[in-house]
């Protein structure tokens, strides 16, 4: 029995020899990279929805549960890309934790690393780091300059790099990219 999650991807100690056959059958002759939204076909409220001759589950728009928040029309959202899982999160998604721990959204399998180490929240239209780590996180912004975050929250503007647990100098393997797209800035 498969014990891993809907949408995890294998992790192989050593990377493939090129080309190789797939599962399906095609060559692989360079790594090919997915990009994981975590909606899954979810249509936003600016966006209009068009069915197709053929519906399919994916496109059909998921009908808005109550009390459920709404993203207030801002198409903003984060890119976090690590290695080579690349995840992008929208403002009406719930928190994503990054850590050791599998149940983690993100797993950085390293010892300097706790099982949950930190989260990512939407706060006010924005996105905000929440470390509840020992070790804590070190965050680089475009500009360069590093700032140590310990057991507080900072919010995560433009783009940059996260180290869990070490400094950027000693970790530079197992940094985590992000990208914070438009209309998604803490104000």
């Amino acid at each position: 029995m498969d014990l891993r999650r809907k949408g995890e991807r294998r992790r192989y100690e050593r990377r493939p020899n090129y080309p190789f056959r797939d599962s399906f059958g095609e060559w692989v002759i360079s790594n090919r990279r997915r990009l994981v939204d975590r909606r899954a076909g979810e249509i936003s409220e600016d966006q209009e929805y068009v069915p197709s001759p053929s519906p399919s589950p994916i496109t059909q728009p998921k009908p808005s549960r109550p009390g459920e928040k709404s993203s207030g029309g801002s198409g903003g959202s984060l890119l976090l890309h690590y290695r080579d899982a690349v995840v992008n999160l929208h403002p009406s998604d719930d928190g994503f934790l990054m850590g050791r721990n599998r149940q983690c959204d993100l797993v950085v399998p390293k010892e300097f690393v706790s099982r949950r180490h930190a989260r990512v929240e939407c706060r006010n239209g924005g996105f905000v780091l929440v470390d509840q780590s020992l070790n804590g996180t070190y965050l680089q912004d475009k500009t360069g300059e590093v700032r140590f975050i310990h057991q507080d929250d900072a919010p995560l503007t433009g783009s940059g790099y996260l180290s869990l647990g070490s400094p950027l100098t000693e970790n530079a393997d197992n940094l985590v990219y992000f990208y914070c797209r438009e209309n998604a800035l803490v104000t």
